[in-house]
């Protein structure tokens, strides 16, 4: 709390210009944290149009743009919430997270979005959350070809650089996300399909969308990966790094390589909303079953 005290002429004339350039920075800086949520959840999404049944739900103190995205500062589902677009691709989707996490100082991160379905047990319109995310288009060309490596960082608390191929979901959101099979999910459906939720495995990011059987088949093979996508490794590194537990929902809109005579392209285009939809909504029925 702040104690604000009345400055006559005497009093300003007593205090040196530099004290007082200094108590007017520290009292804008204490203003300025004082509007902040206290440690609220951020929930990204990488296209607008995944965010819409959030922010209409969502009670919205504030807008703001932040790195030129739109960011919601409020309340959803009893929670205090930063909402905000990360943008399309790896990058994008880093900068933004390192951003609002120094900005906002969160308690956990949640992703949610569309995604391509590797293995052939996610039909289109399941929800996917994985348990740890990679990145497959990391490593090294040579004479035989692309091998894929991990990463070298620096864990969260050390200062000893270590590679890592996955970064792993925070094990007690992860735990409550199981929990939702049993809580009398209803999604909307992709045609005769009634979508249903898997918790487990492998999720995979890079910076191209995919749409040919082979890389399906490789990033199966090399990963053992359900799905991929275009942020969710970048988002699960920047998250891990920092120390901060995530979870990252992604519905599939697609098979990456396509589906009969459609491709991976038509798919998305065909199932996109529905497929954002229904992992927005998995998003706030998590939300509900949080603590305080």
């Amino acid at each position: 709390m702040l104690n604000f005290v009345r400055l006559n002429k005497s009093t300003l004339n007593a205090i040196p210009l530099a004290g007082l350039l200094i108590l007017i920075i520290l009292a804008g800086v204490a203003c300025e944290k004082m509007c902040q949520p206290c440690e609220p959840y951020i929930i990204m999404y990488a296209f607008a149009e995944e965010g819409e049944l959030l922010a209409a739900e969502m009670t919205v103190d504030r807008t703001e743009k932040i790195l030129g995205r739109t960011v919601r500062i409020g309340q959803l589902a009893g929670k205090d919430i930063v909402l905000a677009e990360s943008g399309v691709g790896m990058t994008n989707a880093a900068m933004t997270t390192q951003k609002l996490i120094d900005m906002f100082a969160p308690r956990g991160l949640i992703f949610t979005g569309i995604a391509g379905a590797v293995d052939t047990i996610v039909n289109i319109g399941d929800i996917v959350v994985c348990d740890r995310w990679a990145t497959h288009d990391y490593g090294y060309i040579g004479a035989e070809g692309f091998q894929s490596g991990g990463i070298k960082v620096y864990p969260y608390g050390s200062d000893s650089m270590v590679r890592k191929v996955y970064f792993e979901t925070d094990s007690a959101m992860f735990a409550t996300a199981g929990k939702l099979n049993s809580s009398g999910l209803v999604f909307d459906s992709i045609g005769s399909h009634v979508p249903k939720l898997l918790v487990s495995g492998v999720g995979v990011s890079g910076d191209c969308f995919i749409d040919q059987v082979e890389k399906r088949l490789w990033l199966s093979e090399n990963f053992g990966a359900l799905t991929t996508d275009m942020e969710s490794s970048a988002v699960a590194q920047v998250c891990d790094i920092n120390g901060l537990p995530f979870i990252i929902f992604r519905s599939a809109s697609d098979l990456a390589g396509g589906s009969g005579s459609a491709s991976a392209r038509i798919e998305m285009d065909q199932f996109f909303k529905t497929a954002a939809r229904n992992s927005a909504l998995l998003v706030l029925k998590y939300l509900d079953s949080l603590e305080q």
